[in-house]
């Protein structure tokens, strides 16, 4: 059973905690382990060994006992350090927030500690959460666990890069621009971005109340290697929370969608990557859906409107955050985003944010005929790690490969990065499940229909000492 633990899923941990064949202490204390046999990828940058080690005696008791258990009763979970996780600091990757410690646990955390999960680390990510590689003056840099001069994603890093060296079954991350579909599709797991609103966010430590377009498009969500397990995680998270001001309480999600399914492959994707699509789209053809080719021609206008927004809101944090706490490193990054996207004034501003609800109509109405959307996550695999602060040019490449990321957070859908069983380059290849807004089940259907027909594989990176 330790043997073949990095092999299983939470569900099945879970279950044979429950039974009996492995004790909670014994679950932890592998995944420990794991966390220094894999150190040098710097993902895991706040340890709890002896809180961790102190809840899964805790939880062993309980089982003992033969108390009530939750869902993930004993099963080892990750935080990232941008969310507040009661005695430790709320960092986002800057310097200067090191020392803000969190007095309570956000929403999420705390569900996540109701149903049984045990923190064992947090996990890094770039300064104030705002790169799509994962690298910080605070802690340095995240590698990729299958090549080590590719990226792991970003900003959630250090969440796909620790999931897939094996520690954990569940680990948490956050998504703006693609943070936690990005990484998940590096670092070859699942990554899902629920719609707005589903998985409650409230920092107690904040000090400003974020920017619009932000608090519509950011949302928190789980990476895990199985959709039983990020399904499992998902529905630990969501729900309503009366200080999200965004919160939804939970709403009938039996509507019946039809099987329909939008097959993109665009004609600069990468080979390997449109091939997957193709095949994906096959296997559902196979299982009744209807599959067809087509696009979507408002997709590059959504992307173009949403990065503006996003430069132009933190434009105007420049002097009092970027350059007041941010590392040269982060005001670099900036600066390069300024080049290529400059900030609107402020009839640009109240225009592009005022074409939210158009767009949103546009895809609503598309999604009425393809609730499903197959489509790449990046066009392009994963990027020489640092490309993106290398130049402005290179950095405009990146950007260009990344619109069905950025466009999925405007456009509020429920969006899932997946593994498939290739890889290319050393790195595994993915490719994004679009569903339809509030439909996460439907997504989760879908998702289920192709890793029963063995298209999903998310498998572990190599051993640790394959990369030294």
């Amino acid at each position: 059973m330790i043997e073949d633990m990095f092999k299983m899923t939470a569900v099945e941990i879970s279950q044979a905690i429950r039974d009996r064949q492995i004790t909670c202490s014994e679950v932890i204390e592998q995944h420990l382990a794991r966390i220094d046999e894999t150190a040098h990828l710097n993902a895991i940058t706040t340890r709890f060994d002896d809180q961790a080690r102190q809840a899964a005696e805790q939880a062993d008791q309980a089982v003992q006992r033969g108390d009530p258990l939750g869902p993930l009763h004993g099963i080892p979970v990750t935080i990232k350090e941008n969310i507040d996780q009661a005695c430790a600091s709320t960092n986002n990757g800057v310097k200067a927030f090191a020392g803000l410690i969190a007095k309570q646990d956000a929403p999420l955390v705390q569900r996540l500690k109701q149903a049984g999960a045990i923190p064992i680390g947090r996990t890094n990510t770039p300064e104030m959460s705002w790169r799509f590689h994962t690298d910080n003056t605070l802690f340095g840099q995240t590698l990729n666990p299958w090549n080590a001069s590719r990226t792991p994603g970003g900003s959630s890093g250090g969440a796909g890069s620790s999931l897939a060296a094996g520690v954990g079954y569940i680990a948490h991350g956050s998504d703006l621009s693609g943070s936690i579909r990005l990484p998940a599709f590096c670092c070859g797991v699942l990554g899902l971005r629920p719609s707005h609103g589903r998985i409650p966010f409230y920092n107690a430590t904040a000090v400003a109340e974020r920017p619009i377009t932000i608090q519509l498009s950011s949302a928190q969500g789980p990476l895990a290697r199985s959709v039983n397990d990020l399904k499992l995680a998902y529905d630990v998270m969501k729900g309503y929370y009366d200080l999200d001001t965004w919160s939804l309480p939970d709403i009938d999600e039996d509507k019946i969608f039809p099987n329909s399914v939008a097959l993109i492959t665009p004609p600069g994707a990468d080979p390997k990557i449109n091939e997957a699509l193709k095949q994906a789209g096959e296997v559902l053809a196979q299982q009744g859906y209807k599959v067809e080719n087509t696009s979507i021609d408002f997709i590059e206008e959504v992307y173009t409107r949403y990065t503006s927004l996003l430069i132009t809101e933190v434009a105007l944090q420049k002097e009092s955050v970027i350059e007041r706490f941010g590392s040269e490193q982060l005001q670099t990054i900036f600066e390069y985003y300024t080049q290529l996207v400059p900030p609107m004034d402020y009839h640009g501003y109240a225009q592009a944010l005022a074409s939210r609800s158009h767009y949103h109509r546009l895809i609503d109405q598309f999604q009425r005929k393809y609730p499903v959307i197959l489509s790449p996550v990046c066009t392009k695999n994963a990027f020489a790690a640092g490309a993106d602060i290398k130049s402005v040019e290179s950095l405009k490449d990146i950007a260009n490969t990344n619109t069905y990321l950025g466009a999925i957070n405007f456009l509020d859908l429920p969006a899932m990065s997946i593994p498939i069983h290739d890889t290319h380059d050393g790195i595994p290849v993915g490719i994004q499940l679009i569903g339809p807004r509030y439909g996460e089940e439907h997504l989760f259907r879908t998702a289920k229909v192709l890793e029963d027909n063995g298209f999903i594989s998310s498998q572990l990176a190599p051993a640790p000492s394959a990369m030294m």
